[in-house]
């Protein structure tokens, strides 16, 4: 399955993030690419309750604020998310792929205070 620069789908989650969403149509999988520059969430923690995330940092760096602890990262460097986990990401011209599985829908997501 191709998917065309063209048909992905551009969304702004707050001032910080930018997502890319590459539809693939899978149950299974689904992914995406991202641009965050500062907080994400601007505010309290993420948490995803269904899938499992694996960011890849292409280029740029930031600090994962994990519940099992922070993590510098920077290019080249993968996070493994595993659902029903609370974090929260700040990032410096951070430039990531993200992997989810099963495929990512937004009733999953839940942002915390």
């Amino acid at each position: 399955m191709l998917i065309k620069k063209e048909d992905i789908e551009k969304k702004q989650n707050y001032d910080s993030c930018i997502v890319w969403q590459y539809e693939t149509n899978n149950k299974n999988l689904s992914f995406a690419t991202s641009k965050i520059n500062g907080r994400y969430p601007e505010k309290g923690k993420s948490l995803n309750k269904e899938c499992n995330m694996l960011y890849f940092v292409i280029f740029g760096k930031g600090i994962i604020h994990h519940e099992s602890g922070d993590f510098e990262i920077k290019e080249g460097d993968a996070f493994f998310f595993e659902k029903g986990k609370f974090y929260w990401v700040e990032g410096e011209n951070l430039f990531i792929s993200i992997s989810t599985s099963p495929s990512w829908f937004l009733e999953q997501y839940i942002q915390l205070d």
